[in-house]
């Protein structure tokens, strides 16, 4: 035995450079994603076991590219360029989001080109600086010192391959040696800023697998299911509430970012940027919701609304968007459609935006406006609120049915740095720095705009025969400087540790406003997964057994804030047990409540854009001839972005005159006597995503 301690000892000896080289990265890493030097230093003394476990994968990863190369110097800058990478990542996003980078960003996560355009002002003297440092220390330990092994035989790698998988395996198993348990180490799904800040970046991100399939809840079946529904929700019409002849349109708007930063009383603005809601809240219903995100995460929001699902229930940082709405869960846009409405969703932003297509028909929705079939009126980066009500206020006038409209805006989208805008006409006065004041006079200008839409489709609908609800709303609080610098500056909050960080930072205004009843002031401060059951008992309209489940669970909790706040708010976990399995009996279960609705919610017809795109006629261009000659299609449904094709092949288009798309003809379009022509709307990814009729154009057509 004393032979083999002695070998084993010689031979950690000539490689104990591999755990010097582990505990550096691993340093090194925490330190990016923490933003902080002194933070990923005291964890590491106060955190010595996982400390030690995030070096578990550190060094299984060094072993195993060190099996499969035969190098240790290639082997640790490979292992030490993800890390780099992937902590920088997490760095950014939560001094951003105050959310780490989580495993499910990387599954279809519509948001990688917001990430993109965060990274692009990432370069600052304190990363110029760590890069620097660990560069230099990582060339004297690779290089300065002689207990580098350059060539590894290929024995030695076969052994450290296999120690390499032993060693991952057991951490991220737990099993046969429970090391996980030993120390008490386990996730902390509710609050994954907190997660990271305890268990540490690669450690939480592995823990965080487990979440990415989520396992059957206790005393989930069938009987469970149907012993809720029977017991807890008692037939009825809305809510409670005596159905009412009138059937009204129901509009519900997502606004962007929307928030009052006229709260802010350490500055001052040179006017209102929202005074229609100002005045709405004098004489109608309007309140607060209490949004679970920040800054960005609008899907979830949406979720929330539509489906009556809540975010609570879920690890923080899941968007169920792009991991679990594979299938058809029933929303408001389903209930309604089931009662003659024709549901509409419209966004000005890309199709494929959190899988948003295939969502709105996984919901119920009968027709999806994308970006790819608005004409391209913008303010800013992204299209004009004003837009979004002119396409509502265009489609309720359109069809036939009762509607119901979902719609969100992307005006005062992030980012909201001076110069966003043409001009920002509101502006900013207090004791605050020069970059917050730009912040926010740009926050206030995409504020301002979004007022105005409200103001727009409330007094259209003030004259519209037509019986008509409007619910706006905002999803969460725009960004406004890492780690919240600029509610810091202005002293809305004092930082996360702040008693009342949750109700400043996760409030989002919400008005309720209808055509067909007096007006009556109220006051409503609820959860968004409440808003679906609220909006149809007020409108009368039957509901399902989950909105009047919910509607009854709202009166004696109106809010569900993250699982830390229950003792403050006085929320019995247990009393949320019914709700959570009813939940996961539509998301993750067999949707034994669904009953026959199950196969009734999806539209067959469903489609995108306004209807078929078809070609009825093809001119030439009277206005131009020769080698610029050109043609004029014109037809039913053909959007502005949409592009003319020739021969299969595309050409230069505009819009023209009343709706018509012009293009340019190719000089040998009509060398056979004819030419065939189709218009196709592309998405940014180059995806066609509807196309018309080919039209024949004939060379007698020849200008």
């Amino acid at each position: 035995m004393g032979k083999w301690a002695k070998l084993a000892g010689a031979y950690l000896k000539d490689r104990y450079l591999m755990f010097v080289l582990t505990g550096w990265l691993v340093l090194f890493m925490e330190e990016l994603s923490r933003n902080h030097t002194w933070g990923a230093i005291k964890w590491s003394f106060l955190h010595i076991p996982a400390f030690a476990l995030n070096g578990a994968f550190v060094f299984g990863a060094l072993l195993a590219l060190t099996a499969a190369t035969g190098r240790m110097r290639l082997s640790y800058w490979i292992v030490a360029g993800i890390g780099f990478a992937l902590a920088l990542v997490s760095g950014v996003k939560s001094k951003m989001l105050g959310v780490p980078l989580l495993p499910w960003d990387f599954v279809l996560t519509g948001e990688a080109s917001d990430m993109a355009e965060y990274l692009k002002n990432i370069v600052t003297f304190e990363l110029i600086a760590d890069i620097v440092v660990f560069l230099a220390v990582s060339w004297l330990l690779l290089y300065k010192t002689n207990r580098v092994v350059k060539v590894i035989r290929w024995k030695e790698r076969a052994a450290i391959a296999v120690f390499a998988i032993a060693l991952v395996a057991v951490v991220y198993t737990d099993k046969p040696i429970p090391v996980k348990s030993a120390f008490g180490i386990g996730a902390i799904p509710w609050d994954q800023s907190e997660h990271v800040e305890t268990n540490g970046l690669l450690l939480a991100s592995v823990l965080n697998l487990d979440y990415m399939n989520v396992d059957k809840m206790k005393d989930y079946d069938n009987k469970a299911i149907a012993e809720i529904v029977a017991t807890s929700v008692q037939p009825q019409v809305g809510g409670g509430a005596a159905e009412s002849s009138v059937k009204p349109n129901v509009i519900v708007v997502l606004s962007e970012s929307l928030w009052d930063p006229s709260q802010l009383k350490d500055v001052k603005f040179s006017r209102d940027p929202m005074p229609f809601y100002h005045e709405l809240q004098q004489k109608t219903t309007t309140g607060t919701l209490l949004s679970p995100q920040f800054g960005g995460g609008t899907a979830n929001v949406e979720f929330e609304v539509l489906t009556g699902n809540s975010m609570r229930f879920l690890p923080q940082g899941t968007i169920p968007y792009n991991q679990h709405i594979t299938h058809p869960v029933d929303s408001l846009a389903g209930i309604l459609a089931r009662q003659g409405y024709y549901a509409t969703a419209i966004s000005p932003f890309h199709r494929w935006y959190f899988n948003a297509d295939k969502v709105y028909q996984n919901f119920g929705f009968a027709q999806y406006i994308p970006l790819e079939f608005f004409d391209p009126v913008y303010e800013g980066a992204y299209i004009a609120d004003s837009e979004v009500s002119k396409l509502i206020i265009e489609q309720t006038a359109k069809t036939p049915e009762r509607d119901f409209v979902f719609a969100n805006t992307m005006e005062n989208h992030f980012h909201y740095y001076p110069g966003k805008f043409k001009e920002n006409t509101i502006k900013v006065e207090g004791d605050v720095p020069a970059d917050t004041r730009g912040m926010l006079e740009t926050y206030a200008q995409g504020t301002q705009d979004a007022d105005k839409m409200l103001r727009t489709l409330v007094e259209h609908y003030q004259k519209s025969p037509e019986p008509t609800i409007i619910v706006f709303f905002g999803d969460h609080l725009p960004y406004l400087g890492d780690e919240y610098k600029a509610y810091k500056d202005a002293k809305w909050i004092t930082g996360e540790s702040d008693p009342d960080f949750l109700n400043k930072m996760y409030r989002t205004p919400l008005v309720v406003w209808d055509n067909f009843t007096p007006q009556q002031k109220e006051s409503l401060h609820m959860s968004p997964s409440f808003l679906s059951s609220y909006v149809l008992d007020k409108a009368k309209l039957p509901g399902s057994y989950y909105t009047d489940y919910l509607r009854e669970l709202s009166k004696k909790y109106p809010v569900i804030p993250p699982k830390s706040y229950y003792t403050e708010m006085n929320i019995n976990e247990a009393d949320l047990k019914q709700y959570e399995l009813l939940q996961y009996d539509i998301l993750f279960g067999e949707q034994h409540a669904y009953g026959d609705v199950k196969n009734k919610i999806v539209n067959p017809n469903y489609f995108l854009g306004f209807g078929p795109l078809t070609i009825e006629q093809v001119a030439t261009d009277p206005q131009k001839s020769g080698a610029d000659a050109g043609i004029v299609v014109t037809g039913r449904n053909l959007p502005a972005l949409g592009k003319v094709y020739v021969n299969g092949k595309p050409v230069e288009t505009q819009r023209g005159k009343d709706g018509a798309l012009t293009a340019k003809l190719p000089p040998d379009a009509l060398k056979a006597g004819k030419a065939d022509i189709q218009v196709k709307v592309l998405d940014s990814k180059e995806i066609v995503i509807a196309e018309s009729n080919v039209f024949t154009m004939t060379a007698a057509s020849k200008p």
